[in-house]
């Protein structure tokens, strides 16, 4: 996860630094390598969102180009599931960045979940992404709608 809350500021993880889960309220402790994207992590394996992935630097980069205040937007369900949906405009429709695959059931929960949503994928990480992909634009819906923040 991006950010965290150090005494109730929501920030970026620094080396060293200390916060709480803005979803569950866990302790996390900021992850600063130098292989991966710095990034906060919680002390226990507690997995307050289990659709959370390891975010590659594809899709940072595409977090980072919206308003902060619209990313990692988190979402409570009346049952008290949590979800961090990737970006959120003002507008409350959720983006999706999607760079690993995921089964359709959780395509479909996603969407479910979030809505209104869209879907922003990386269609060429592989060389055998790009023809999958097209074919999968076949049988998605189609938004009438243009999406605007």
């Amino acid at each position: 996860m991006k950010f965290a809350l150090v005494e109730g500021i929501r920030q970026e993880a620094t080396a060293g630094a200390r916060g709480l889960c803005p979803g569950c309220s866990s302790s996390v402790i900021a992850k600063c390598g130098e292989i991966r994207l710095h990034h906060w992590a919680h002390l226990s394996t507690r997995v307050c969102d289990p659709w959370r992935e390891k975010e590659t630097e594809w899709h940072r980069g595409w977090k980072n180009e919206f308003p902060v205040e619209w990313q990692e937007v988190w979402h409570r369900a009346p049952s008290g599931e949590i979800h961090i949906s990737d970006v959120k405009t003002a507008n409350g429709t959720v983006l999706e960045f999607q760079h690993s695959p995921i089964t359709p059931l959780e395509k479909a929960s996603r969407e479910a979940f979030y809505r209104p949503m869209a879907w922003v994928v990386n269609g060429a990480r592989l060389k055998r992404d790009l023809p999958s992909f097209c074919a999968a634009l076949t049988d998605a819906a189609s938004v009438g709608t243009k999406l605007r923040a």
